[in-house]
């Protein structure tokens, strides 16, 4: 180890990649900090291992067993336990001047691990994870259902945000939301997931060969879970054919999900009209958004969703997609406010198809917003903008211990 004062990133699934530990994580390094990630879950790769400047150590364990320790962290301390063991056993190895905990159910552990080894902990906030396990499948089904105690975990989200000696959120509305819990202004900071340009902009776009041409292209990306909103552009479908005979409604990704919502486009007799992409790596999505007209995020608006905000926004943005929306709060605000594209009340498929139609209809208006966004990717909301926010989080930090 030299001089310069090392991080140590609790992250409990296989690294890399993920996109915001990665631009976390790198900007770190550049501002002169050591930052190794400790990536916790199922991975054949090597146990110690490197990308660019950012050192990675490996603690394989199934995904059975580490989803089990998740689900339960709310009820029994088994992570917890298991956290305090290995960090403790890895500062032996290689001491570090402060624990990075990735997500709420890894704060407790972190804290723990952090008092005893007499280091300051930094809370990262993903979501709003309480919210996030109303709507989430596994947590709300058998048997993942009957472990999941609300109530303690709300009492948890204040516990640890006060314990933590700096906590981080994604958005303003969720800085407002904790300030309102209790948590001090100056305690928190806000690191959106916005686009890392140098990085966005190097992949290539490869445009998917099994995509049919002439199609209008309305694009999702990302994960399929009951808090996405994914019946709604289905079950708008029939209404923007009626218009648009050629649309297409392109799902990149995967989840809990998918299975019922191609039941839903099987029963809805669509066709080929939805087209199920699979998950793809996230070098190769550019090419699917590129490839489209209109970007969507048709996320339900809940007390989760109306506190965090998606990459997906700001890559349709930089790729200069106009976007359509649910009326999630910060997806309202920043399209509102860009004027990248349109927003519709969550849970209307007539509202969402009404928007798509009058975003088909005119071309000029869908150059009009997506070089909207595109400028407000270039001048406000990229990773450039936003990585001061987080290395300044560590030099305070250090400072004033």
């Amino acid at each position: 180890m030299s001089g310069s004062r090392h991080i140590l990133m609790v992250l409990d699934q296989a690294f890399p990649p993920d996109l915001r530990v990665e631009n976390e994580a790198r900007s770190l390094t550049e501002a002169g900090f050591e930052v190794t990630v400790l990536s916790i879950g199922p991975d054949e790769r090597p146990p110690f291992d490197s990308a660019g400047k950012v050192e990675i150590v490996r603690l394989k364990i199934s995904a059975q067993s580490r989803n089990k320790m998740r689900g339960l962290s709310g009820s029994l301390p088994f992570l917890e336990w298991y956290l305090m063991r290995e960090l403790s056993k890895l500062y032996r190895s290689s001491p570090f001047d402060a624990i990075h905990a990735h997500d709420l159910y890894l704060f407790g552990g972190c804290i723990r691990a952090g008092r005893k080894l007499g280091v300051p902990v930094v809370g990262d906030m993903h979501e709003n994870w309480v919210e996030a396990l109303k709507h989430y499948k596994w947590s709300t089904t058998f048997p993942g259902k009957l472990v999941v105690n609300i109530p303690r975990w709300s009492r948890l989200e204040m516990e640890w945000s006060q314990e933590v000696d700096h906590l981080i959120v994604v958005i303003d509305e969720m800085k407002d939301r904790m300030n309102a819990a209790g948590i001090p202004r100056e305690k928190m900071s806000v690191v959106p997931n916005t686009v890392h340009l140098h990085e966005f902009d190097s992949w290539p776009i490869d445009m998917p060969e099994q995509l049919a041409q002439g199609k209008a292209r309305i694009v999702y990306t990302g994960g399929m879970d009951l808090h996405r909103g994914l019946e709604d552009p289905i079950r708008a479908m029939p209404d923007v054919l009626q218009s648009f005979p050629n649309a297409e409604l392109l799902l990149v990704g995967d989840g809990a999900v998918r299975s019922e919502l191609e039941s839903l486009v099987a029963s809805l007799d669509l066709g080929d009209a939805v087209r199920f992409a699979g998950w793809q790596d996230q070098s190769r999505v550019k090419g699917f958004i590129a490839s489209s007209d209109i970007g969507l995020i048709p996320h339900k608006k809940t007390v989760h969703t109306d506190h965090t905000i998606p990459h997906k926004l700001f890559h349709y943005m930089r790729l200069r997609l106009p976007c359509v929306v649910s009326n999630c709060k910060p997806l309202e605000r920043i399209v509102g406010d860009t004027g990248c594209g349109k927003v519709y009340e969550s849970g209307s498929p007539k509202g969402l198809a009404d928007a798509l139609i009058e975003l088909l209809s005119d071309r000029d208006l869908r150059t009009q917003m997506g070089q909207a966004g595109y400028e407000a990717v270039e001048n406000q909301y990229n990773w450039n903008a936003t990585a001061k926010r987080l290395t300044e989080v560590y030099r305070k930090l250090f400072a004033e211990r």
